[in-house]
Formats: structure tokens, sequence, C-alpha cells
């Protein structure tokens, strides 16, 4: 019984560890970023997949940032939501409702995906919409 304890104690104090350690690697690149304590929590959420991703700021009446999945996880999560990829022009990517034809250079909304990532998340730009309404 005390080997069961002693390996449970040793499993407890080494996920601790890996838990903090990656807190303070978050925290570290949401300071590099702009960002601070306030979007930790929900960035770990996103890190843990546990989220897909937050709103941190509004760009102008059209355009939101969001931190979101250092892997690009959404053209499924659009695809769901009834949108396809039309265009892509460098890190713009263009969603156009499905079924609908749009003349060329016509789309519903675009994703930029910002130069600003690490292995733990990544800072998206989003017109029209919120993260949230996917």
């Amino acid at each position: 019984m005390r080997k069961i304890k002693k390996i449970f104690l040793v499993l407890l104090i080494l996920f601790v560890v890996f838990f903090i350690g990656t807190e303070l690697c978050i925290m570290k690149y949401l300071k590099e970023y702009g960002y601070g304590i306030k979007e930790l929590p929900q960035t770990t959420l996103v890190y843990f997949h546990m989220s897909k991703g937050f709103t941190v700021e509004r760009v102008d009446d059209s355009n939101t940032v969001f931190i979101g999945r250092s892997d690009y996880i959404y053209d499924k999560i659009f695809d769901k939501k009834g949108y396809y990829e039309s265009d892509m022009m460098g890190m713009d990517t263009f969603y156009s409702k499905k079924g609908e034809y749009k003349e060329d250079n016509h789309y519903d909304f675009r994703i930029f995906l910002s130069d600003d990532w690490c292995h733990w998340f990544r800072i998206y730009e989003i017109g029209k919409y919120t993260i949230e309404d996917f």
C-alpha cells in the first residue's frame, strides 16, 4: 500500500510540474504578443483541446481577433456550419456559403493567420463573425 501511495505522489508531482511549466510557457508567449494573465485560462483550454478558440479583441466593426489552436482545425469547423474554403491568398483564407454562387472575389468571411504563433496557440483575425459563432 505504501508503494502505491509513493507512485501516486510521484505521478501527482510530475503532473503539477508539467502543468506549471506549460502555464509559464503559455504566459511567456501571451506577454510577447501583447496579452496577459486574463487570457491565460482560456488559452490553456485551447492548448488542451477543450476549446476551439476565444475572441480577445474587436479590431473594427467587422473584424475580431481570437486566440485559437496552433494546428489549423477551422476548415472542419466551418464546413460543419455550411461554409467551404473558396479562396486562399497568402495568410488569408476566404470562405463562402455552400450552395450559393458568388462572383469571383466575393466571399462571406475571411480568416487571417497571423505570424504570432507558437506551439501552444496562434493569433487569428476573422471577419464578420466571432469564433464563438462557430
